[in-house]
């Protein structure tokens, strides 16, 4: 449901660039209709516990008002004629008529008879990281893409196979579809199925083994990629721009998305450039923001490692899950967890629970405090509701028992190594029942880590010199 509220919001946004650039009337109904079922099933999947879709239904429902606050001042009329005033009358009921199904509630438009033909955006998919036991159809209910070596990524896959699926779908909604993806050299990559009814579409990812095995500076290559990609897409997503310049990233508080960029594994160098030289470091491509690619698939292609390395390297964006029961803090970019540490939670449950997001990064919180009565230790990251924050601490022994008054702390050190990684606005998941799953655990046991990629030192201009905190430690 959630994945097919944000299939939604893009077709929304293609009719409105259509709006935008021909002032021709359908398109701004089209987009109306489309974002409006795209907040919908994005509030429903909520709802329904699916937790990450809280902060898409905030940010859908914010666009819609700043869309239509944009509408209403390029659209404002001279003065209406008897003839227009008739006519957007008649133009009223016409949508109060289409309005009423579409607003009806969705578990109401489940009960409706959609035995003859469901809508695509009615089949949500779910993404099945195994090849499938056994799944048999006529050759006839059968397609096959192929996807080029070169293409070759899971998002890439999962888009291909959903969408062929269900072109094939609206051609014969009537009877059970299978979808086979195959590379270049004939090897089956994945497979898409709909077996019919109101069953969801099943997409099975198994990506050949050289696509998943990585030795272990290529996964550390991997991580630092994702940490620079993860803080140009919170910069990104936060202030509606590409920068021309990742400079913005490292600027002095309070807009200090991270201290550096980690250096990359190969030839430990930071520098960015916009040429490729293939000497180390980063490549920045100043990509323009498009309502055709989805932000994650932007910043990937504007940021790489400025190597000779041609693999596709996978981006999602960092977030942080923090599990009560087993008092850990996991940093995640996906189905990985590549970073878990202990941590010190509130006593008597007063950690709050819920998605929030890191909102100021800040070292050497209370300075001026002597460092055994500091308990804030020595770095710092304020979560959007205020009153609380990640830090460091002045008791290590506490770490792992539920003694704060509501924070969460780490030992200096862990919090030193977090507070590099992690930039500004990032995800913060705090549940009592979290379900991390790593299906790609196996492959992770033997992965090392390179800390020294990363600045921890921290930088004086991080410091907030003007503000003492009273966080609930």
């Amino acid at each position: 449901m959630f994945h097919v509220g944000m299939d939604a919001e893009l077709e929304a946004k293609k009719y409105l660039e259509k709006f935008y650039t021909t002032r021709v009337d359908k398109y701004l109904i089209l987009y109306r209709k489309a974002v409006t079922r795209s907040f919908n099933l994005v509030k429903h999947s909520f709802n329904k516990g699916f937790v990450p879709a809280r902060l898409e239904a905030l940010r859908i429902e914010r666009e819609m008002k700043l869309t239509e606050k944009k509408i209403s001042e390029i659209t404002k009329p001279a003065r209406f004629s008897t003839k227009q005033i008739i006519l957007l009358f008649i133009t009223a009921i016409i949508l109060s008529v289409l309005g009423a199904f579409l607003f009806l509630p969705f578990e109401e438009s489940r009960t409706l008879n959609y035995s003859n033909h469901n809508y695509t955006y009615m089949l949500p998919y779910e993404i099945i990281e195994m090849k499938p036991n056994s799944i048999t159809f006529l050759p006839k209910n059968q397609s096959v893409i192929i996807i080029p070596e070169k293409d070759l990524n899971r998002e890439k896959l999962v888009n291909e196979l959903v969408g062929k699926l269900k072109i094939e779908y609206e051609l014969n909604p009537r009877t059970a579809k299978q979808v086979l993806a195959m590379d270049e050299k004939s090897n089956e990559i994945g497979m898409a199925v709909w077996e019919g009814g109101d069953r969801n579409i099943q997409v099975y990812i198994y990506l050949p083994d050289n696509q998943v095995a990585m030795n272990n500076k290529e996964r550390q290559l991997w991580e630092t990629a994702t940490v620079v990609r993860s803080a140009l897409y919170q910069f990104v997503k936060e202030n509606g721009y590409m920068p021309k310049d990742l400079k913005v990233l490292g600027q002095a508080f309070p807009y200090n998305y991270l201290t550096e960029l980690p250096k990359e594994p190969y030839e430990l160098k930071n520098a960015v450039t916009t040429f490729p030289t293939r000497d180390g470091g980063w490549l920045f491509s100043l990509v323009e923001l498009s309502n055709e690619k989805d932000l994650v698939s932007v910043v990937k292609d504007a940021l790489k490692p400025n190597l000779l390395y041609d693999k596709d390297i996978p981006f999602m964006p960092l977030s942080i899950a923090i599990d009560k029961e087993s008092n850990s803090l996991s940093v995640i970019s996906e189905d990985k967890i590549i970073r878990n540490y202990k941590v010190a939670l509130g006593k008597a449950d007063t950690t709050p629970e819920g998605i929030l997001r890191i909102s100021k990064k800040v070292v050497n919180p209370d300075k001026n405090i002597l460092k055994e009565d500091n308990v804030y230790g020595t770095r710092a990251m304020e979560l959007s509701n205020m009153n609380y924050a990640i830090h460091g601490t002045n008791t290590p022994a506490t770490i792992g028992e539920n003694v704060s008054q509501g924070c969460i702390r780490l030992n200096n050190s862990d919090m030193e190594e977090l507070y590099a990684m992690i930039p500004l606005n990032t995800a913060v998941e705090i549940s009592k029942n979290l379900s991390l799953k790593n299906p790609k655990e196996k492959e992770w046991i033997l992965y090392s880590p390179n800390k020294n990629l990363y600045n921890s030192l921290g930088d004086p201009m991080e410091e907030d010199l003007f503000t003492k905190y009273h966080w609930a430690n």
